[in-house]
């Protein structure tokens, strides 16, 4: 893993971890990619001649920077930058918000097709059960890497023909608004922690287990109807929410 010529020098007035990570930020950079399994403690230790200390002040720096992630039982993995969105506070979606802030979107269709109803998607679409909805599953990514994972149900009377049409790329609420003059207005969201399916980790093209966030959202137009119910899964590393708050 080394470098040639590359070693902790005793003499530096730089503190002996500060060297250390410096070294891995540059190891990481150049030898590795987003999931790849760094070396354990102990071999950081005898690799580089420090104290398991050194190694681990080292490695909490890049962990709070989101350069890596530790997995209990399974050791360290590298990550990407976070992305800083805050879409989750308002009316935008994914593809909108992630746009306005400069980045690339595109999205791999799974599933877009109709089916009936069950009884607890029926209360939260309050519609009736039975009644046909459209799922549409898919994968984003931003700037080239795959980030989320989101299943969402929308009452099929409302966007007829919507199964039909080509969603790879497409901002869906762009598409409902042009088609069929539908537009987000109010909601609920609500985040919570979770980790990675078996099923998720495939698409994602990561690690089963590793922490992810869950985002549960219903969606109204500017009629109150509900229009939208989704499930999206992130990788618990590549984003940070960011929410403002006020006063009541």
């Amino acid at each position: 893993m080394t470098y040639a010529g590359t070693r902790i020098e005793i003499r530096s007035f730089e503190p002996y971890y500060q060297q250390l990570k410096r070294i891995l930020v540059k190891e990481i950079g150049s030898n590795h990619k987003e999931g790849d399994l760094l070396p354990s403690e102990s071999e950081l230790c005898r690799l580089y001649s420090v104290s398991r200390t050194v190694v681990r002040q080292a490695m909490g720096e890049l962990e709070g920077e989101g350069l890596v992630l530790k997995v209990k039982g399974k050791g360290t993995y590298v990550t990407g930058r976070p992305l800083n969105t805050s879409f989750v506070q308002h009316s935008l979606g994914f593809y909108e918000s992630m746009q306005r802030a400069g980045h690339t979107v595109g999205t791999r269709v799974i599933t877009l097709q109709t089916e009936p109803c069950g009884a607890g998607l029926a209360k939260l679409l309050e519609i009736g059960v039975d009644e046909e909805v459209i799922h549409f599953d898919r994968v984003r990514s931003v700037d080239g890497v795959t980030v989320q994972v989101v299943r969402t149900v929308l009452p099929a009377r409302l966007f007829p023909g919507l199964v039909e049409l080509d969603m790879t790329d497409c901002s869906l609420y762009q598409v409902l608004a042009d088609t069929y003059g539908v537009r987000p207005s109010t909601g609920h969201r609500a985040i919570d922690a979770t980790a990675l399916s078996s099923e998720d980790a495939h698409y994602l093209q990561a690690t089963e287990g590793l922490p992810a966030l869950r985002i549960e959202s219903v969606t109204r137009s500017s009629e109150g109807v509900v229009f939208e119910y989704y499930v999206a899964v992130y990788r618990g590393h590549s984003f940070k929410f960011e929410l403002d708050v006020s006063s009541p």
